[in-house]
């Protein structure tokens, strides 16, 4: 097996931050009821009974012949969804009302297409009931209210990802879980990390090497201490994501340090492996992934929190 990439900082006691009350964020959603009911006629479109139809009408699926100077348009039994708008909206909504076999001609971009049905399918939706969903066969979705709880539960996670209020839940629960949790911080790291703070605020003030005067802030008003402090919760927040892995049966070897590398170096060939691991180093990475790993686990948690909230009867 390969070696596993270790921090010297260690998560003594780690709080649970399922405990963490997220209520007072768990606002600014409301359903669009709009695109509810577009998703679950297209639940129910999936599931619904296909038949040989005599006229076109919205939503049907047709087989055309086209004839054209355009050769988009000049081809032989092609299928047309009518109403996606992926052949051509306006050409799908005249063709409305067509029955199988009748051909006419349209004018499309300054061109004649001359167009022939050759066969027009259905769809039958079936009644929206709890016995049809039932049926569905979707895991978990035996009912209308799960089906609506499921598509709602769409909207949220789009919401989750766009609205600040999710962002603001997260910071919370870590600052909840950093509050109550126990990390011990090796020097050496400790020293990692003010060294991380002092270039990034050299890097901030557009200075060549590090800040001589310690104190001094960057242009953007960020003075040491604070990207000190920065550092240190991304080191406290590392040792939490490292013992969160090992509980849950997972670790970080340096084989993925060597994926991680190799990858590096297809981003920039004209770097060596020895430049990139100096640049990137071990322990850089461990830092990265741990923090990554806890940051995702409070990211799902509150995306269910959420979920649950907003989905709720």
């Amino acid at each position: 097996m390969a070696e596993q990439i270790r921090l010297k900082s260690r998560a003594e006691e780690v709080y649970d931050f399922r405990q963490v009350d997220i209520s007072q964020f768990l606002t600014g959603f409301t359903a669009d009821e709009g695109l509810l009911q577009k998703d679950l006629d297209r639940i129910l479109r999936r599931h619904g009974r296909k038949e040989e139809a005599a006229a076109v009408s919205e939503g049907d699926t047709v087989t055309v012949s086209c004839a054209s100077e355009l050769p988009r348009y000049n081809k032989k039994g092609m299928p047309v969804q009518i109403g996606k708008g992926l052949f051509n909206r306006e050409l799908e909504q005249d063709m409305i009302g067509m029955g199988k076999g009748e051909t006419k001609e349209f004018a499309v971009d300054g061109s004649k297409v001359t167009v022939t049905v050759d066969r027009i399918i259905h769809t039958v939706l079936p009644e929206l009931s709890d016995e049809a969903v039932a049926g569905f066969g979707m895991e978990g979705i035996t009912s209308t209210a799960d089906l609506r709880r499921f598509c709602i539960g769409k909207q949220v996670e789009t919401f989750v990802l766009e609205d600040e209020n999710p962002d603001m839940a997260s910071a919370y629960v870590w600052q909840e879980l950093a509050k109550h949790s126990v990390v011990v911080r090796d020097p050496e790291e400790i020293a990692f990390a003010e060294n991380k703070a002092e270039k990034k605020l050299a890097e901030l003030s557009k200075m060549p090497g590090e800040s001589e005067d310690p104190d001094k802030e960057s242009g953007l008003g960020i003075d040491l201490d604070m990207l000190r402090n920065m550092y240190f919760n991304e080191l406290d927040l590392a040792a939490i994501g490292e013992k969160m892995m090992e509980e849950d049966g997972e670790a970080l070897t340096m084989d993925d340090y060597a994926g991680h590398i190799g990858r590096l170096m297809e981003a920039y060939p004209n770097k060596s492996r020895e430049e990139l691991e100096q640049e990137n180093t071990v322990l850089n990475y461990a830092i990265e992934k741990y923090a990554d790993y806890l940051a995702h686990a409070l990211d799902v948690y509150v995306a269910g929190k959420f979920k649950e909230h907003f989905t709720k009867e």
